[in-house]
């Protein structure tokens, strides 16, 4: 998710170290399954966005937006259907995936939390079916995929905020993973084993240890992500700082996004273990959770204002630290 990268100031630490994380279900639109309802994006103002799966109707998805607290299910215009929330960021745009009657299409709502809001596409490539997209950033930037409608083949996507066509990133360079907000595309090695960059066209390999690798997110020039220290056994949370140097996060065996203050969140000791955040690699607290619920999934968002969401087996998740 793209948003405004910032460095915590020495104030904002000593608030964090002081505050108490709180957690809190997520509420769930009238007829919709908790179950099946994910927070993909946030403001940072504390409004935000997901998906939830409409009751009694298979898996038929909506598209919900989040207004201080409270979710609305967004109805599409016109012939657009299957709406999907992909992401959002600090301006209250929201990125969608939806499908009109001859395409699929990745779109722009803006103002999304405002009565004024509105919902543009952006432009396709001929030739390919446009897939689900990957991010937005702070300025407006887009990552996204396609497939060749004659061949499958799959190419990475990137529409500049400055509007046009989208730049092509070829699947020979990597899988489209996470966007910075200056542009910057991290990828996936098209091996599955470890990441790089894309910064116009240009690749740069991200420093590797010989051991399986997995690039989660990337933000401010940090990338997180974790390795195998043994095959398939030990992870390791990682740190890539902004000169490209590895850093291993203190206890972490996973890391799943990065805010723009450098908050992680991640899982200790394993890959099933406990949800909890660090700064860079400073290891903070483990988060509370519910009675009743045991654990969280690594679908985490993690805003800008700190606050968190995941969702377990019974619903949505939201952290603050107060």
């Amino acid at each position: 998710m793209g948003c405004t990268t910032f460095t915590a100031s020495a104030a904002v630490a000593a608030e964090q170290s002081a505050c108490e994380w709180v957690v809190s279900d997520v509420p769930v639109p009238s007829g919709h399954d908790p179950k099946f309802t994910t927070v993909k994006g946030t403001d940072s103002f504390g409004n935000y966005s997901g998906n939830s799966r409409r009751e009694g109707t298979g898996f038929t998805f909506d598209a919900v937006i989040w207004t201080g607290g409270q979710p609305r299910v967004l109805q599409a215009p016109g012939d657009l259907t299957d709406l999907q929330v992909i992401d959002e960021n600090r301006s209250g745009t929201v990125l969608l995936f939806g499908r009109f009657p001859d395409r699929t299409a990745t779109l722009l709502y803006k103002d999304a939390h405002e009565a004024s809001g509105t919902i543009t596409e952006l432009p396709g490539l001929e030739g390919y079916q446009i897939n689900p997209a990957t991010a937005l950033n702070e300025r407006g930037d887009v990552l996204g995929n396609a497939t060749s409608a004659s061949g499958g083949d799959g190419v990475g996507l990137l529409w500049p905020a400055t509007g046009g066509a989208p730049q092509v990133i070829e699947r020979s360079a990597g899988l489209s993973q996470d966007l910075d907000d200056d542009g910057t595309v991290l990828l996936r090695h098209p091996s599955s084993n470890g990441g790089r960059l894309w910064r116009n066209g240009v690749v740069t390999e991200l420093a590797h240890e010989g051991k399986r690798q997995y690039v989660q997110a990337i933000r401010g020039g940090k990338v997180v992500g974790y390795q195998f220290e043994f095959e398939f056994s030990s992870p390791q949370g990682l740190l890539w700082d902004g000169n490209g140097a590895i850093k291993r996060i203190a206890g972490a065996a996973s890391a799943y996004t990065i805010n723009g203050g450098g908050l992680v969140t991640g899982q200790r000791g394993s890959l099933t273990g406990k949800a909890a955040i660090w700064r860079d690699t400073r290891f903070m607290t483990e988060l509370p959770l519910p009675n009743g619920v045991s654990g969280v999934s690594e679908l985490f968002v993690a805003g800008d204002d700190e606050t968190l969401f995941s969702k377990s087996g019974s619903g949505p998740l939201r952290w603050s630290c107060e």
